[in-house]
């Protein structure tokens, strides 16, 4: 199968090219419903969910089955209330993956929201489903430093396996070992890209290199259907993976084929 090329097209008719179990991780954020009309066209809230389900069909045919589909993705807001259309979407993706976890991507530079009765929208949905309960998983790709301010004095106890076993949790504490370096949690604190390259709504590289890290290995396959100005593929292209991009804006297509040049 070819690898790291990006083509302009529509992700529907472009994954049903793609072979069946070729992908190690796909990563993307679709466009929200009825937004970005004046390019995107906007898929309607009612229609949204069955439209996601078949573009996620067509992932689970061509994902292998270690691998994983991270989808980005948070509500709108239309006439003061949080619309239902991305819960709907996630519950009907669920019928086709296992629903494995749900990351958060806190923002602390979320934009200014405009709106006297609300909040700063400082937070977004990552998504993990999975094809089997053999999926790929390196958390030791991502560790992050220890914030535990007993952490000297737990690497210099000698009866690490006698404290209780259990915290309330169902952890088992004997098992627990302290170190300079741990797992992070699914809680990713990273700023919003204030480069955008044109594109309204781009992620920045650190949050697509995260899930990169986490899941797949070097020489993997990555696959972003709605790519957008190509930061997913960018991310997978530093990190020594093979990666395909598919966009429907001709721009946005340009301009992610400008970046991954910089690097190719």
């Amino acid at each position: 199968m070819n690898t790291n090329y990006f083509e302009c097209g529509d992700c529907a008719e472009l994954l049903r090219l793609l072979p069946d179990a070729s992908v190690d991780l796909v990563m993307t954020s679709p466009p929200y419903a009825e937004r970005r009309k004046d390019t995107y066209g906007g898929i309607a809230e009612a229609d949204y969910p069955e439209w996601i389900a078949g573009i996620a069909k067509e992932i689970h045919r061509v994902l292998k089955n270690s691998g994983s589909f991270v989808l980005n993705i948070k509500e709108n807001v239309v006439d003061g209330r949080r619309s239902t259309y991305v819960l709907e979407s996630v519950l009907r993706i669920a019928q086709i993956f296992r629903w494995t976890d749900t990351y958060v991507w806190v923002k602390p530079n979320p934009f200014p929201t405009g709106n006297r009765k609300r909040l700063k929208d400082g937070f977004e949905y990552c998504f993990w489903f999975t094809k089997s309960k053999g999926y790929k998983f390196f958390p030791e790709q991502v560790l992050v430093p220890s914030a535990n301010k007993d952490l000297e004095a737990e690497k210099r106890r000698k009866n690490k396996g006698e404290h209780p076993v259990t915290n309330g949790s169902g952890m088992n504490m004997s098992r627990r070992v302290a170190t300079d370096m741990v797992r992070p949690s699914n809680v990713l604190t990273l700023p919003v890209d204030s480069t955008n390259h044109e594109h309204p709504a781009s992620f920045p590289v650190a949050l697509p290199t995260f899930f990169i890290k986490a899941m797949t290995e070097e020489g993997d396959v990555v696959l972003d259907p709605f790519a957008g100005s190509g930061t997913t593929l960018f991310a997978a292209q530093q990190l020594g993976r093979d990666w395909i991009g598919f966009e429907i804006i001709p721009r946005y297509t340009e301009i992610a084929q400008e970046r991954l040049a910089e690097i190719v």
